[in-house]
């Protein structure tokens, strides 16, 4: 299904439906957040189901089977092609502002005229994302919780688990997201606005290595590794942060930065996710708690009395915070441990 949202074009577009032009100054009718598949509003309806595949079902019968097995084939969407789009095959100009004409991969983003498709090999390469991409061919069964099993297929020796905060930033994580869904396959890309970090992890457990990028700030990163806990995944996964918004302290110290806002720059972000070195981070869960001492004398309720009151409470806010102190400056394990005691 395609998930519709209004937006405007700078430059002609035409509907994937009727073939003719969107036109209107706030509004140029609507487009799939995920292929971009263009459509009137009184067209959507008659839009045929070919949004981006997911799963090995929804290929269908455009699969390839070969002698080595099941292959991606391309994934094409008719016209609204970049200016500057050139053939895959001839390397001549492609596209038009006067009509819907040519052709696009969703997935390696190839683009070729019509008569050249046929010329152009069947299998589709994934593009430059592709050591991050999980391939539909990959998601094949479920499993007896009703969980989609991954098998990870030789082209993806590492790939991506994404998870986005669609709020944080401004909700400029919305934006993000759609990029996301754009390069990588949709259901590798999970909103933890919507369901959290559970659904995204239970797709990834089979797998023997995996990587993890969460968009968002230190409390997204938080709940993202509090679950990995729960699920005793820690051994067989590294997790990368991509700041939005504000308070990435994180993301500061693992030398992310401390936001981004441009999403043009994903591809170039997973890129260097890919080559990225990994760091060991030790978590820490620290409680306080007061033990209840017996006065010798009760307080008596004078001011004199009072001020003592105040006195031990201070002491022990002044205790607690030594303690601390120790236990995140120290680098000495047996400090640490007798602090942690105290």
């Amino acid at each position: 299904m395609h998930n519709w949202y209004a937006c405007s074009h700078a430059r002609p577009t035409f509907c994937n439906v009727c073939k003719d032009s969107l036109s209107g100054v706030t509004s140029h009718g609507l487009s799939c957040e995920v292929c971009k598949f263009k459509a009137h509003k009184r067209c959507a309806v008659r839009a045929t189901n070919n949004c981006k595949w997911t799963t090995l079902a929804s290929i269908g019968k455009d699969i390839i089977e070969d002698e080595d097995g099941i292959a991606m084939p391309h994934q094409w969407l008719e016209g609204n092609l970049p200016v500057s789009a050139k053939c895959a095959v001839c390397d001549k100009t492609c596209g038009s502002v006067l009509r819907l004409q040519d052709w696009r991969c969703l997935w390696c983003k190839a683009m070729v005229h019509t008569a050249c498709m046929d010329m152009y090999p069947r299998k589709c390469p994934l593009g430059q994302c592709k050591v991050s991409i999980i391939p539909p061919t990959a998601l094949n069964s479920i499993d007896s919780d009703g969980f989609w099993k991954a098998t990870c297929p030789p082209s993806c020796a590492s790939p991506l688990l994404v998870f986005v905060n669609s709020k944080s930033g401004d909700n400029q994580g919305v934006k993000f997201l759609r990029r996301f869904k754009q390069l990588l396959n949709p259901a590798q890309v999970f909103d933890l606005v919507n369901g959290g970090p559970h659904l995204g992890l239970r797709l990834f457990q089979k797998f023997d290595n995996f990587r993890i990028l969460v968009c968002g700030g230190d409390g997204s990163v938080g709940w993202v590794l509090s679950e990995i806990d729960k699920l005793n995944l820690h051994k067989q996964c590294q997790l990368g942060v991509l700041p939005l918004g504000t308070g990435n302290d994180l993301a500061r110290v693992l030398g992310w930065g401390p936001s981004c806002d441009d999403d043009t720059q994903l591809p170039q972000i997973l890129e260097k996710l890919e080559r990225a070195s990994t760091k060991m981070l030790d978590r820490w869960s620290i409680m306080t708690y007061e033990i209840k001492i017996p006065p010798k004398h009760s307080c008596p309720t004078t001011p004199e009395g009072a001020d003592n009151c105040q006195f031990h409470i201070s002491a022990y806010e002044d205790s607690v915070a030594t303690h601390l102190t120790k236990i995140l400056d120290s680098e000495q394990h047996s400090v640490v441990i007798s602090s942690a005691k105290s």
